[in-house]
């Protein structure tokens, strides 16, 4: 049931960022999108800087410079990269924070961020996948 509830509020919060981002024109919710993904990286650096070892907060900064990355990439080429940026973090919370447990990381959290950037990069795959807008 816990595991449920997770994945719905990951879902209804992703939602909640569609339907705010799809109120700006479509580049600009393009944008929004891949700040997001910045964003999503660099929570991780935050629960880490709270005193973890440094080789904990060493990988979250590599994650972040990577789906930071991911994000450029999809802002100047095609918005699969985007969206494959989106997909690969939902791998990097379930693999990383859940399966491995990390205790700096709150319990709830990857399931729920996992929900959310699953169905954000399907959902940013099917809204651009026809569109070449720069």
């Amino acid at each position: 049931m816990r595991t449920i509830l997770q994945l719905l509020a990951g879902a209804s919060s992703c939602a909640a960022f569609v339907l705010l981002a799809r109120r700006l024109a479509p580049r600009n919710e393009c944008r929004l999108y891949a700040l997001g993904l910045v964003v999503a990286a660099l929570v991780y650096v935050g629960f880490a800087a709270r005193g973890v070892s440094p080789g904990w907060l060493i990988l979250e900064l590599s994650g972040a410079a990577a789906f930071t990355l991911f994000a450029f990439a999809g802002l100047k080429g095609p918005h699969w990269i985007l969206a494959g940026g989106w997909a690969t973090h939902s791998a990097w919370d379930v693999l990383l924070h859940k399966l491995s447990e990390t205790t700096f990381v709150p319990g709830w959290y990857p399931v729920a961020c996992a929900a959310f950037d699953i169905l954000l990069a399907g959902y940013i795959a099917e809204r651009f996948a026809k569109k070449v807008s720069r």
